[in-house]
């Protein structure tokens, strides 16, 4: 009796366990991504994980220059997808990252533009006013955020890199403390990129950068040589890279245009943003105007954003 017992809880040890290999057991994904993605990649995981049930995304959001260290010392994670390419070809001569492509990895791109406070106190309509006397200028630590990266970049490339640097009263870890301190009129200008200006369209203007000073940013994608399901991880990269994933991506303003010309620095050659720059200034009136069409036309497809920012009561309206 005693070895029939035995056998029959073999047996059903042996067949659960079949189950769960035929059904497959929920499996967690370990995601590094920059913190500016996180509002188009948490509208991807929903998405995916409906058609994928058994897959699980976790994100690890921080500011990009915070990853490296981080990875090093854990050696975990599944994808990761920092605010620029410097971080991600880090990652490859570090052999944490060994199969990406440059030419194939790059689902959306983030384009700089100018915010002001609301209203625009100081006028701020161009790169060079960054430099007027008594202008609060918001600037990002390129040690921790990508964005700070391309302040320098600019600002060089403008001759007036000193004189912001004098200006410069916040040095921000992550960008969306850019985002905020001119929502609060803490600063009177700085340079964010469009995903996170489109998140404060009721409450700052949008000024589109001239073309010889627009960052024009990549955005990579790699499988980390220690992704524990490397398959579901390749999954979920082949889906942010299809047509259904970036238009995700262009709902939040970024840009997926196959080619943006650019220079050797990754500085706009000509007008293949313009008008995703221009849809983005008409949503910030019309979040702002009711009388402001919100149609394809006038914000293409920021309308939903549009929308759901005009639907936002807040103490005080």
């Amino acid at each position: 009796m005693k070895v029939i017992r035995s056998l029959a809880v073999l047996w059903v040890v042996a067949s659960v366990f079949l189950i769960s290999q035929a059904y497959g057991e929920e499996k967690e994904l370990l995601f590094h991504a920059g913190l500016g993605q996180r509002g188009a990649l948490n509208e991807i995981k929903t998405i995916f994980e409906e058609q994928n049930p058994s897959i699980h995304v976790n994100f690890s959001y921080k500011g990009s220059g915070y990853f490296i260290a981080d990875i090093t010392r854990s050696k975990q994670g599944d994808l990761f997808m920092p605010g620029e390419e410097f971080y991600l070809l880090q990652a490859v001569e570090r052999g944490f990252v060994t199969d990406y492509n440059p030419e194939t990895d790059i689902p959306a791109y983030f384009v700089t533009v100018i915010i002001t406070p609301a209203g625009n106190p100081k006028n701020i309509t161009c790169i060079e006013d960054f430099a007027k006397p008594g202008v609060k200028v918001g600037l990002g630590n390129p040690r921790s955020c990508a964005i700070g990266i391309w302040h320098q970049k600019t600002f060089e490339k403008a001759g007036i890199w000193d004189k912001v640097k004098e200006n410069a009263t916040l040095s921000a870890k992550c960008i969306p403390e850019l985002g905020n301190a001119a929502q609060h009129r803490a600063i009177d200008c700085t340079i964010v990129w469009a995903t996170t200006a489109v998140l404060y369209l009721r409450d700052v203007e949008i000024i589109p950068i001239e073309h010889q000073y627009r960052g024009i940013v990549r955005l990579p994608i790699g499988i980390l040589k220690f992704a524990r399901y490397e398959e579901d991880a390749r999954k979920l990269m082949d889906f942010i890279l299809s047509s259904e994933g970036r238009a995700v991506f262009h709902q939040h303003a970024y840009a997926i245009d196959p080619v943006i010309p650019v220079d050797e620095r990754g500085f706009c050659l000509d007008g293949t943003t313009d008008q995703d720059m221009q849809h983005l200034v008409n949503a910030a009136k019309a979040v702002k105007e009711d009388s402001f069409p919100v149609t394809r036309e006038t914000v293409g497809d920021l309308t939903r954003e549009v929308l759901r920012q005009k639907k936002t009561k807040r103490a005080g309206d």
